[in-house]
C-alpha cells in the first residue's frame, strides 16, 4: 500500500502585506510543534506544516484538510497563501533566521550528486519560495528498494508528474521558484520511501488537483514494480559500479531526458507541449 503525505510551504498575508512566519508561529524546524500527528513550524519566513500522511487518496484529502484547518486557525489574523514565490519587504527579513536557507541538502537524479541549497542567494535576496514536496512511503517494493527503482521512478515522476504540472500550474510566480527551489528530478531518500521535492504547492489548492496528483504518483509507482519502466529507461549495473560517473548507468530510451529536464528548469511551457 501507498503512503502519500506532504510538507507544504505557505506565505502569511494580511490586508495585502506579506509577514514573517518567525514571530508568529510558536513552533521552528527544529522544535515543531505537533497536533493530531500534524506538525506546524516556520521555516525562514515561511509558515510550513508537515501534514499526517495517509493511504488512499481521500484519506489524505481528509488528513490535509484537518491539518489546514489546525494551521489556519493557529496563524488568524494572519491568512496561509498558497504561492510560488513573492519579494520579502526588508522589514520581515532583518532577523538572522529570515536569511538562513534551513533545508538540507537534497540530490537531483540525472546527476546522481549532492546539491547543496541556495545559501548565498538566501542570505543576499528578498525572494522566497513555497514548496509543495511529496512524500510516498511503502513498507516494500520499488520506493524501499536498495536498486536503482527509486532512481527510475524519479525519472518518471519527472516525466508524469512534473510536466503534466507546468500546465495545472496557474501561479505566475511559479517561474521564479524555480531560480532558487523545484528544478527537475530533485529527491531525497527517505527510510519510508522518497521525498520528491520538484513541485510547487499550487496542487494544494482544490481536492481535484490533490486527487490527480495522487493518482499519478501511484500509477508511477505501479509503473515501475511491474517492470514496464525498462521501456523507458535502462539501467546498467556494471557501468554504476564501475563508472565514476553513476548518471551513465542509467540510459533513457523513451524520450529526451534531458531536453525535459530543461524544460521543466525553465517552465518552457512550448517545449512541454511536445
Amino acid at each position: 500500500m501507498l503512503s502519500f503525505g506532504s510538507d507544504p510551504e505557505f506565505m502569511l498575508v494580511r490586508d495585502g502585506r506579506y509577514f514573517s512566519a518567525i514571530e508568529i508561529i510558536q513552533g521552528s524546524i527544529d522544535n515543531r510543534i505537533n497536533i493530531k500527528g500534524h506538525q506546524f513550524y516556520w521555516d525562514n519566513v515561511l509558515a510550513e506544516c508537515a501534514v499526517r500522511p495517509a493511504i488512499g487518496a481521500q484519506k489524505f484529502i481528509e488528513s490535509l484538510k484537518e491539518c489546514f484547518d489546525i494551521f489556519s486557525k493557529m496563524v488568524h489574523p494572519y491568512k496561509l497563501k498558497i504561492q510560488a514565490s513573492q519579494e520579502y519587504p526588508d522589514s520581515e527579513l532583518q532577523s538572522a533566521e529570515a536569511r538562513i536557507a534551513g533545508c538540507k541538502p537534497d540530490f537531483c537524479a540525472y546527476e546522481l550528486k549532492q546539491v547543496m541549497p541556495p545559501t548565498i542567494e538566501i542570505e543576499s535576496q528578498s525572494l522566497r519560495t513555497c514548496g509543495g514536496h511529496i512524500h510516498l512511503g511503502s513498507n516494500k517494493g520499488a520506493l524501499v528498494s536498495d536498486g536503482y527503482e527509486p532512481i527510475v521512478i524519479v525519472y518518471l515522476l519527472d516525466l508524469f508528474v512534473g510536466i503534466p504540472s507546468l500546465f495545472l500550474d496557474q501561479d505566475k510566480t511559479s517561474y521564479n521558484r524555480r531560480k532558487l527551489y523545484g528544478q527537475a528530478g530533485r529527491y531525497r531518500v527517505k527510510s519510508y520511501g522518497l521525498e520528491y521535492r520538484s513541485l510547487g504547492n499550487f496542487w494544494l489548492t482544490s481536492p481535484k488537483l490533490v486527487k490527480l496528483i495522487y493518482s499519478l504518483c501511484e500509477f508511477v509507482v505501479k509503473f515501475v514494480e511491474s517492470k514496464k519502466s525498462k521501456e523507458l529507461w535502462e539501467f546498467d549495473e556494471d557501468i554504476f559500479f564501475d563508472s565514476d560517473d553513476l548518471s551513465k548507468a542509467f540510459t533513457c530510451l523513451g524520450y529526451n531526458a534531458k531536453e525535459l529536464k530543461n524544460v521543466i528548469d525553465n517552465y518552457n511551457l512550448k517545449k512541454a507541449s511536445k
